[in-house]
Parts: structure tokens; sequence; C-alpha cells
């Protein structure tokens, strides 16, 4: 692939948080040395020796780069690459800003995990140390990008204008409380009470949806998988429908006079209301991706 122009999407460190917004708290465990705090500190100064190293790299090459905290809809157009630094919520929040509606599917996205002590990194593909070997081989184009399919989530059949890249909670506001709704998928119909409804892709089905006794799928999966939490199945009519895999579409129907839909954990969320239809299918098309090479066995274990 020609490239000229990256995007480093740099994340903001606890310590720099901190920094910026004291908490009182935090600082006094890191001015102490509290145990508490070694793993942050740790972290912190990883990220800012992996945030140095990516853009030496990238000087060295002579392309263009600009390095934000944020990724815009207006440099991902600019952009022949995106490059993360940070982890898997670094290159969630980027993913965010790709909504692959326009006339192409927008540029790549390379995670780089900056602290690999204490960050899991499965979207990951480099670190400090491979970067140079990983952004050589992309321009050279021994490396290319592969497909991760994302959730199209619609509320009223309006689509949200974000796809999810995880999953998605569906619940009542107040998660102590009882969620109550109608679940529609592959032609059945059910009235239910639980705890809420878990959905995921096939890359977020090694999170949530795998803690919550759901099965990792292939990352190259389109199908979607879903789960009811905690659910009063003595409350229910019929055959119990509680888990599954779809890849048309789930439809639910709310019974809640105040619901909440958490989306890739909590880092957006909507309300809706009583008789409101969330819709979640597959997304169009997939998100170009640069992979690490053994991701799959690496979400398995």
């Amino acid at each position: 692939m020609p490239l000229r122009r990256v995007v480093v999407v740099r994340k903001v460190s606890a310590v720099e948080q901190q920094q910026r917004r004291t908490d009182a708290k935090l600082a006094h465990a890191i001015a102490v040395g509290d145990p508490l705090s070694e793993r942050v500190v740790l972290a912190h100064r990883e990220h800012v020796q992996s945030a140095a190293q990516v853009e030496a790299v990238l000087a060295e090459r002579r392309l263009q780069y600009r390095v934000v905290e944020r990724l815009t809809p207006r440099l991902a157009a600019w952009a022949d690459l995106v490059v993360t630094v940070g982890g898997d919520g670094t290159f969630l929040r980027a993913s965010h800003v790709l909504t692959g509606r326009g006339p192409d599917d927008g540029p790549p996205m390379l995670g780089v995990n900056s602290a690999t002590s204490s960050s899991v990194g499965y979207f990951c593909a480099a670190t400090a140390a491979t970067f140079t070997d990983i952004l050589d081989r992309i321009c050279n184009g021994s490396v290319c990008s592969s497909g991760l399919w994302r959730m199209e989530v619609a509320i009223n059949g309006a689509p949200l204008p974000v796809l999810v890249l995880n999953d998605v909670l569906l619940a009542h506001s107040v998660p102590a409380e009882t969620s109550r709704y109608v679940l529609e998928v592959g032609g059945r119909r059910q009235d239910q009470k639980s705890s809420g409804i878990w959905v995921s892709t096939a890359a977020g089905s090694t999170g949530a949806m795998r803690a919550a006794g759901g099965v990792v799928q292939p990352l190259a999966g389109r199908e979607l998988q879903f789960r009811v939490r905690e659910p009063m199945s003595w409350t229910f009519a019929g055959e119990l429908l509680l888990e599954g895999l779809f890849a048309d579409e789930l439809v639910v129907t709310s019974r809640m006079l105040a619901g909440e839909i958490y989306l890739d954990g909590g880092h957006l969320r909507r309300p809706f209301g009583f008789g409101d239809r969330i819709r979640f299918a597959p997304s169009p098309r997939p998100m170009p991706w640069i992979a690490p090479k053994d991701v799959e066995q690496r979400r398995h274990t």
C-alpha cells in the first residue's frame, strides 16, 4: 500500500490524566511509592517510551504524521494509516471514527501495545520493539490488512453513528433493576425478564461474552452472538431463547421506562424507553486492520 500520511492516536496515561486533573489519592500514592501505584507508574513509563519510539521511526522514514489524542473524521480521511499507541481501549475509540459508510472503508488501523507489562492488546500487532519491522513491511507490501467485522445498532430504525467493534450490553438504566423486553431472533419471539443482554461481534467474543459463558468465535466470522444475562427463566413461556449466533438481525423491544445500551464497554452509551426497538446486525463491510500473526492462538488461551 502507498504510505505517505500517518495519524498516531496516542493514549493519555493514568499518570498524565492525574497531572492534568489532580487526583489527590493517586498523586499521594505515587509520591510515597505506594505498591498500589507501581503498576500505574510502570505502565506510564513504558507508554511514554513507546510513543517516542513510534514518532522516531516515522520521522526516520520521512513520513508525514500527526499525533493526536482523539481521531476525527477529517484526520481519518487524510491518513493512509492510523496507528494507535496504547491498548485495546485506544484502538476501540479510534475505530468508532471509521464508519465504513463512505466511498471506501477508510485507512487500515495498526495497534501498538505501548505497555506490555499490563496491557493485553488483542488488537495490537506491534510493540515499540517490533514497530519498525511491521511498518517497513507495510510499506513494501509484504503485510496486508485483514478485515474486522463490526456491529450496527439502530434505535427505532435510526442507525447509531458508530459501529461497535467489541460488544453491547442492553439493560435497565439502573443495573440492579430487572430488564424487561421482547427478544426476536431467527424467526422466534419471547417475552423476557433478566439482568440484560450481551451482544458481541466475533472480535468481542473473548471479552464480556466469554466471561458470561459465551463461545469464542473466529475473527473472520461475520455472525454476531447474543447471551441473556441472569434470566428469570421461570417467567418465560415456551422454549428458552437465551443464547446463540445470528447472521441477520436481533431485535429487542423495550418494556422498560428507562433502559440503556452500553457500546464497547463504557466508551459510549445511549438511553431508550418503553416501546423502543433496538436492532443489532452485522456491519455492511469489515474494517481494514493489521492483525497480529498469533491473534487467534492468543484469543483461545
